[in-house]
Formats: C-alpha cells, sequence, structure tokens
C-alpha cells in the first residue's frame, strides 16, 4: 500500500514542473541535417468523468519517470470520447508515459487519506500491483508511433 502511494505521490510530483512545455512547443537547433525524430501520439482512454484537465508527463529514463518529466502537456477532457496528446520532435528511444486527471482544476494529484482521489494511467500498464518502474511502463520509440493509456481510479 505503502509503495502505491510514493508512486501516486511521484505522479504528482511532475505537475509542479509543468511550465516545462511539451516537445512539441520547444524550438531547438540541430547541428546534424540527419538527424531523425518521431512524433508519439498517446491516446486516453477509460475516462469517466468529463471534467477538469489532464497532466501527461512523458518520461525518457528512470529519473524522469521518477520526477520532473522530459517533457508535459497539459489537455482539457473533452465532453464525450478519448483524449489524444501529441509529442513531436522525439529521438529515438525508450519512453514512458504518465497522466492524471485535476479534477477540481487545482493543478495537482488530490488524496483521501493516502489514496488517490483524482483519476490516473501509465503506458504499458493497465493494473497495479505496486508502484509500476520504468521499465513495465517504457516503450521503444524508433517510427511515429500511437500508445494507448487507460485510465484508473482506486
Amino acid at each position: 500500500m505503502k509503495t502505491i502511494i510514493t508512486t501516486l505521490l511521484t505522479i504528482a510530483l511532475f505537475i509542479g514542473n509543468s511550465t516545462k512545455p511539451c516537445l512539441a512547443q520547444q524550438t531547438t537547433s540541430t547541428t546534424s541535417a540527419t538527424a531523425t525524430t518521431y512524433k508519439l501520439t498517446a491516446v486516453i482512454s477509460g475516462i469517466e468523468k468529463r471534467a477538469g484537465k489532464l497532466y501527461v508527463g512523458l518520461a525518457n529514463n528512470a529519473e524522469t519517470f521518477n520526477g520532473e518529466s522530459a517533457a508535459t502537456a497539459t489537455v482539457d477532457v473533452s465532453a464525450s470520447g478519448d483524449v489524444t496528446v501529441n509529442f513531436d520532435g522525439l529521438k529515438p528511444g525508450r519512453y514512458a508515459v504518465r497522466v492524471y486527471q485535476d479534477l477540481n482544476d487545482n493543478k495537482k494529484m488530490d488524496f483521501s487519506g493516502q489514496m488517490p482521489a483524482e483519476p490516473f494511467g501509465f503506458s504499458n500498464v493497465t493494473m497495479l500491483m505496486g508502484p509500476p518502474t520504468f521499465d513495465q511502463c517504457a516503450f521503444t520509440l524508433g517510427e511515429n508511433k500511437t500508445i494507448q493509456v487507460g485510465m484508473m481510479s482506486l
């Protein structure tokens, strides 16, 4: 139980650094004209409450999975259907997505006691049997890719 709570607190950590723009919004110069980048599309499903915003963090290693995300995006929850978030200009490598739904617009994940009071999700994880690791959530990006992230509530 304590390890699940620790992981969920880690999810909330990345919102404290949400002023860092999504890679799609960053402008960088590359010295090599042959540098290949890819687009990641995260389709977030299982949204039960149609309110608030989704805070999405993209990690590219264990440190950015357990702390400040490598890139973030914030999107309004749509009236129906899945929500799509795009990250452009990503270098090839391993990535993981984590997301939580801010239902009351206080820009943080809320808890009821030690349990999360707002929905959350991770790439490649559909059930929690303890805190997921970067390796459990990670996928390889070597081409433009679309992944599914399902929302969970405890």
